[in-house]
């Protein structure tokens, strides 16, 4: 069985200037070590309609990861389907330990890192005390972080996503939406953060 962990870019790859950020492992997630495994995720898909990637599939983290500059964690590891099992009171016990590491993360890239892409809404809103009432997708204001933000992010952007759960209910246009404008921010950005560079 693969074994479950964050996945970063090591001094041979590519530098990580993005990182990918699910809300907890789905249990095909856990025992595959592939993130965004559950067949009911639409997470590839979306990356592939966005153009931000080519040919994606359930295992494409680790060329993303040693090839093109991306990395993949979660906010809690625990696994499970169904994110609403994880309580408030879980997360909110967790944030310490979530800011801790992806602290860490951002040490160990040297200043390479310029986003952190939460892939749905309520794991953000959950590093807030209390949690955020709402949220937009997009790109976040600078000025809205939450408390202990480690200082090395003050500059990194964050994102939100659509989540591309099975169980969230939108449509097609409506997630896809930020997926697209993400993409518009990597043609603004190098080359390298595209699977496959567009002629400039």
């Amino acid at each position: 069985m693969a074994t479950y962990r964050a996945k970063l870019p090591q001094e041979s790859h590519q530098p990580c200037h993005t990182v990918f950020i699910g809300h907890n492992p789905s249990l095909e997630t856990w025992s595959s070590g592939h993130f965004f495994a559950n067949p009911s995720n639409r997470f590839w898909s979306l990356l592939e309609q966005s153009g931000i990637v080519q040919d994606a599939n359930a295992r494409f983290d680790d060329v993303l990861v040693q090839s093109y500059g991306y990395g993949f964690c979660d906010v809690i590891e625990q696994p499970g389907n169904n994110a609403n099992d994880i309580t408030p009171g879980q997360l909110r016990e967790n944030t310490p330990l979530f800011l801790n590491r992806i602290e860490k993360y951002a040490l160990s890239m040297n200043g390479t890192l310029k986003r952190l892409c939460f892939v749905g809404k309520r794991q953000w809103k959950h590093l807030f005390h209390p949690a955020l009432a709402r949220c937009d997708h997009g790109l976040q204001q600078r000025n809205i972080r939450p408390p202990s933000w480690p200082s090395i992010l003050s500059e990194v952007e964050v994102w939100i996503l659509p989540s591309p759960s099975g169980r969230a209910v939108l449509s097609k246009a409506e997630r896809l939406a930020s997926y697209l404008d993400l993409a518009g921010s990597f043609d603004r950005e190098a080359p390298e953060e595209r699977q496959e560079p567009r002629p400039r």
